[in-house]
Order: structure tokens, then C-alpha cells, then sequence
């Protein structure tokens, strides 16, 4: 769940929903991005479906109470994410194997410094995985890091704006939003400047896109009193579903 407190209510945005947005912006990415124009669909897949593992643990989203807020994909402990990111990847894989080969990187990338056994565990499963769809796709290690680094950029993306205030145009203050996107370096020549340009409105320089465009993300806002009243489950539940409409466009 990605959640941003809002003061008076918690604007809260599914994962899956979050993963979805970052597809469909990834549908107007360049050719030249991608390793070849024949994985394009895959690759797509991959971004699309990134976070499949999360439609389970957002149906009920749960309640913080060391902070006073919701859990989100911030807080939320690792060993509540780990069997479900694995599930997550083997669905995927029996889609489209190099779609899942893309997530599991995404989601091993995570772990790379871990300690905790459980994560080190998760690590070698996804490392064993990758090999075996290395081996069986026949695809070159270069050609896989670069349609991982398009997973990450649209994802790192998708998470600016949904963790933004689009009708205001501020945000975020996540420390790792900060600054130029770099995942694109190699394909755009240099890192990309990514800013809010007003409300309802995200411009990038250079851009990766083959022209402007608008994509809408599902939100709720979940009132702080209503949770008090019922709790976090059924608040969230009864909030209303609003699209909120963001522009890409070049800088």
C-alpha cells in the first residue's frame, strides 16, 4: 500500500494499482529504451504485473500503531513480504518467462545487503530462478540488465507521482526521489530531471516518451475520523474511488 498523510485523511493508492500505472506509462516508452523492439511486450508485462505479490496484502490494509498511521510498502516488515513476493514472481512466470526473469530481479535487488536469513533465504530462491530462466531464454546478461533498469525507472516513476500531492503538484519527500533518475542513463545519454511543473502536471528532461500524455491513478482518501469511528479496514473500504489524471510531458 502506498499511503501519504494528508493531515485530515491518509491518501492511500493499492500497489497492484500503482504497478498497473506504471504500464501503461511504460506503453509510450521509446523503442531505443528497450533491448530489443521483440521483448518490448514482455518487458512491458514485467512492469505491468511488477507487483502482482501485493493484491493479497492490500485487500485489508493493516494498521501501524507504533506510528499511528497504516502500514505501507515503506514500513510494512520484510517477512510479511516475502512469501508473497515469491508466489507473486512464480505467477508472473507462468505468463511470460522473461517478464518474471525481469521481476525477480527487481524484487532480489531489494535484498542485495541483507543479513536477515529469511530475506537471505528469499535471495538464493530468486538467484537460483533467475539462472534457471537465464539458461532456458537464452538472452544475453546486458540485454536483461537493461529491461530491468526500464522495470525500475517506470516503477521509481509511478512512485513519484503516487507518493506526490498531483492536485497541489508537490512532492514527494521520499530522500530516494530526489535528483536525476539515472535507470536510463545508458539508453538517453544521461540522467533524467524529473519535477513537478504544477498541479496534474510531471515534466522530465530529457524525454523518454514518444510524445506527451496523461494516465489516471486510483486513490482513496481515507478520513482520520472515520478510521477512528470504524477502524482502518472498513474505512478504507468505504472511501470512495477517485482518478486522479497526471500529464508527462517534456520539460
Amino acid at each position: 500500500m502506498i499511503v501519504v498523510d494528508m493531515g485530515d485523511a491518509f491518501r492511500m493508492i493499492a500497489q497492484y494499482d500503482h504497478s498497473l500505472h506504471a504500464g501503461e506509462m511504460g506503453a509510450w516508452l521509446r523503442d531505443e529504451a528497450f533491448s530489443t523492439v521483440g521483448r518490448r511486450t514482455s518487458v512491458l508485462t514485467g512492469v505491468a504485473e511488477h507487483d502482482l505479490a501485493w493484491q493479497g496484502m492490500d485487500k485489508v490494509p493493516m494498521w501501524n500503531d507504533a506510528r499511528g498511521t497504516p502500514y505501507s510498502f515503506l514500513d510494512l516488515p520484510d517477512s510479511w513480504k516475502l512469501a508473497h513476493y515469491h508466489c507473486g514472481v512464480d505467477e508472473l512466470e507462468a505468463r511470460d518467462l522473461y517478464a518474471g526473469l525481469l521481476a525477480s530481479r527487481h524484487y532480489a535487488a531489494f535484498f542485495e545487503h541483507a543479513t536477515d536469513p529469511d530475506a537471505l533465504a528469499f535471495l538464493a530462491r530468486e538467484r537460483s530462478r533467475q539462472a534457471r530462466l537465464l539458461a532456458d531464454l537464452g538472452v544475453a546478461e546486458r540485454d536483461v540488465e537493461r529491461d530491468v533498469r526500464i522495470v525500475q525507472f517506470l516503477d521509481k516513476l509511478s512512485l513519484y507521482v503516487c507518493l506526490s500531492d498531483p492536485r497541489s503538484g508537490e512532492g514527494p519527500l521520499v530522500p530516494w526521489l530526489q535528483g536525476p533518475f539515472r535507470e536510463l542513463e545508458s539508453a538517453m545519454g544521461e540522467p533524467i530531471e524529473v519535477q513537478w511543473a504544477g498541479p496534474g502536471r510531471v515534466r522530465l528532461k530529457p524525454f523518454p516518451f514518444r510524445a506527451a500524455f496523461a494516465c489516471d491513478v486510483p486513490v482513496r482518501r481515507v478520513d482520520k475520523r472515520q478510521i477512528g469511528a470504524v477502524g482502518i479496514a472498513m474505512a478504507y473500504k468505504t472511501a470512495p474511488v477517485e482518478r486522479e489524471r497526471v500529464t508527462i510531458a517534456p520539460a
